[in-house]
């Protein structure tokens, strides 16, 4: 059965971060308004069926992935595809799943979960706030699992966020992409301020939550016993990433974050990205190290008065370029979120 420690907080203080501020679009805009993510202002924004329309397309898009199934362990699996990557822990304690892909997925997801045997879901770990981390939360909780994750997810879930990108509707008007606050039943249900162990299924899981990075809201899952850490949105592997200013993202932190994992992982250790394939520490490493150089190159040229738009136009990372500008997020792109994540 799941032991005491399933329901234990672990009551390190640490101060309240920052609150929400409206900065910029989010990462999985790139798929639709290629070179402006990050250009339009708060004030210019025009909210309505075009933004409900807009994220059901990003959710489409990310749900034409086909759900790939991968052994990390005997009863560790990873599900990747339909926004990202999942990692289940399966046994007689009951299935422990992180993440939960994007809310169209849900017949898939529930399929592939099915198949992995009988065991019902225990508790859904929420490793950060966005949408395609925790669409099917509502779903898994009304099948009788515990939705779990730092207290900052339930904060962020619980806001309405306009995301700005610079569209224009056929009328002239910008559009946005506005998320309302998360059903009940789709918030954690448990939540922790720095760290939490779970055993279950004869694994220790722990999950730590960091300095802002990503976003405010990030933590990583550390199954201890199997040499396996699902670090969310904190590692996009081999490509360049997505690092949300609008609720507390920032690059120094997202180096930290790695510089943490990195300490804790061998040789040896599967470590699971948001977005891009299993990586390992060697992978993690040059992701780290690309986090350095772009952090370098961006403040250089801020302190030199450049504005966003002048950093990009001196092209800092074409040298980054053929090898991290092929995902999710392009050069262009990533120039600005650096320049507004310092």
């Amino acid at each position: 059965m799941l032991k005491s420690s399933f329901l234990q907080k672990q009551t390190s203080r640490r101060d309240i971060l920052r609150g929400s501020v409206t900065l910029a679009g989010s990462a999985f805009l790139a798929q639709l308004f290629p070179a402006t993510l990050l250009r339009a202002s708060a004030a210019a924004q025009a909210k309505g069926p075009w933004a409900t329309a807009l994220l059901a397309s990003m959710r489409a898009k990310f749900n034409a992935a086909p759900l790939k199934t991968q052994k990390l362990a005997d009863d560790i699996t990873m599900l990747s595809g339909p926004g990202g990557s999942v990692v289940v822990l399966n046994g007689p304690d009951g299935k422990i799943v992180v993440d939960t892909f994007v809310a169209p997925a849900w017949p898939r997801l529930k399929e592939a979960l099915d198949g992995l045997g009988n065991a019902p879901v225990k508790c859904v770990i929420d490793t950060h706030w966005h949408f395609d981390h925790t669409d099917n939360n509502a779903p898994l909780h009304a099948a009788g699992a515990m939705v779990l994750a730092h207290e900052n997810t339930k904060k962020r879930m619980s806001e309405p966020h306009d995301l700005p990108v610079l569209y224009r509707r056929p009328d002239g008007m910008l559009a946005s992409l506005h998320f309302d606050p998360s059903p009940a039943e789709a918030l954690p249900q448990h939540t922790f301020r720095d760290t939490f162990k779970l055993q279950a299924n004869g694994e220790s899981l722990a999950l730590q939550h960091v300095p802002p990075a990503h976003t405010d809201t990030d933590i990583y899952v550390h199954f201890e016993k199997a040499y396996v850490i699902q670090m969310g949105d904190l590692f996009f592997n081999w490509m360049y990433p997505y690092i949300d200013p609008g609720t507390g993202g920032k690059i120094t932190g997202n180096i930290a974050a790695c510089d943490k994992i990195l300490s804790l992982a061998g040789n040896d250790t599967q470590i699971v990205a948001g977005h891009g394939p299993l990586g390992n520490k060697a992978d993690l490493t040059k992701f780290r190290d690309m986090l350095v150089t772009s952090r370098e190159r961006v403040e250089r040229l801020k302190s030199a008065g450049k504005s966003a738009q002048e950093a990009v136009a001196e092209k800092p990372f074409a040298d980054l370029d053929p090898v991290w500008g092929n995902g999710i997020i392009n050069s262009e792109q990533w120039v600005q979120i650096v320049y507004l994540t310092l």
